[in-house]
């Protein structure tokens, strides 16, 4: 008997949301984090012409050279933070490994890290599997906001990361200036690297992303990681950035060569060019997804469904409590087996299943599979 190092967790009611919005053609399945949007005509022409020109071969393991450049050259443009592409900028696997890379270039056996609740699944197994122990803090709802003197109690001796992501999976929270200056006066001067997951930082709505690189004192500490494969609606082709200071590179990259030896080639090229001939098709990507936002929002007006703004990213937080008093697994399973459409409990991204009367779903759809959606979660009674 294999004795796991991941051990399973209690997952039976998502598994069956999962297996009924999979499973039925007539589930409207607003819970996968799937974007609905096509990838630009350009990429996919991109694409098909560098594998033709035969770029499927390896590509250094830190990433083309001049893809790094082009991202350096972006976040210096847009964020004002002027990071070297070859030492400071690797080009990895996807967001998710960049993640993992750069936890098991810094965590060591009890080293603490500091998790801010709810979170993406993929920090905590990270942190475990490296010896570490994860530190949670929890976001104060209903506007998920960081408290940042109960992020300093948690600190000591034995605290080597705080994880932080913006924009905010799933709340869809983005951090503020003042997020950054409470958290730049709490690591400044101590042995604290943060994990700064920007993966959505192409997806904000209403105002400008402000990211960690525009705090330099903060950036120094810091590794940055953001998605390019979901920025353009590719996730197949899962390939991340991971920006650091040179040294935690250098450590970082050692990781990523040996969790996967280098990202796809032909993509890389692809990107690379569109991002030289098209530098504003982010933009329109944006955009896009805002209208999508909007509509949901508009959808659900004036029921008894309270939006939590969402500030960024493919989500939407939607509190039943006046239409139920079902845990959030009851409800989302009830929705699915009863009206069809599949939803995602928030309790989920808690450590502790933390009981909640919030779900998320994912806007990230055609307009007309949002429409008979939401039109379904209004039937429920």
């Amino acid at each position: 008997m294999i004795r796991s190092k991941l051990p399973e967790k209690s997952k039976s009611a998502l598994a069956e949301i999962k297996k009924i919005a999979a499973g039925s053609s007539d589930c409207i399945d607003l819970a996968a984090a799937v974007p609905g949007l096509d990838i630009p005509q350009q990429l996919k022409n991109g694409i098909a012409k560098h594998l033709q020109n035969g770029t499927s071969q390896y590509v250094p393991v830190e990433g083309l050279g001049q893809l790094r450049e082009k991202i350096a050259g972006y976040l210096d443009r847009v964020h004002g933070y002027k990071y070297d592409p070859v030492s400071e900028i690797t080009v990895t696997a996807g967001a998710s490994e960049a993640v993992w890379a750069a936890i098991t270039a810094i965590i060591h056996e009890d080293d603490e890290v500091i998790i801010i609740e709810p979170s993406h699944e993929n920090y905590v197994p990270a942190v475990r599997i490296n010896g570490g122990t994860p530190i949670y803090v929890t976001l104060k709802h209903p506007n998920y906001r960081v408290d940042w003197n109960e992020v300093i109690r948690m600190i000591n001796q034995r605290t080597k990361m705080i994880i932080i992501n913006s924009p905010h999976t799933p709340s869809g929270m983005v951090y503020t200036d003042d997020d950054y200056r409470n958290l730049q006066k709490i690591v400044v001067g101590n042995k604290i690297t943060v994990l700064a997951d920007e993966t959505f930082s192409f997806l904000t709505f209403g105002k400008p992303f402000v990211s960690i690189t525009k705090f330099p004192a903060l950036a120094k500490q810091s590794i940055m990681v953001a998605s390019l494969s979901k920025a353009f609606n590719a996730t197949g082709w899962k390939t991340g950035v991971c920006c650091a200071p040179a040294d935690i590179t250098t450590e970082i990259r050692r990781m990523h060569n040996y969790i996967c030896n280098g990202s796809n080639s032909t993509f890389q090229y692809a990107v690379s060019e569109l991002l030289q001939n098209n530098p504003e098709i982010l933009e329109k990507i944006r955009d896009a997804y805002q209208t999508k936002r909007d509509l949901v929002c508009k959808l659900m007006a004036n029921s008894k469904y309270k939006l939590i703004p969402s500030e960024g990213s493919w989500f939407q937080l939607v509190d039943y409590s006046e239409i139920s008093t079902e845990s959030d697994t009851d409800f989302c399973l009830r929705l699915a087996k009863d009206y069809g459409v599949a939803a995602f409990p928030m309790s989920t991204y808690y450590h502790d299943k933390t009981k909640t009367n919030v779900i998320r779903i994912c806007f990230a759809r055609p307009d007309e599979v949002l429409r008979k959606g939401v039109e379904r979660l209004l039937k429920v009674k």
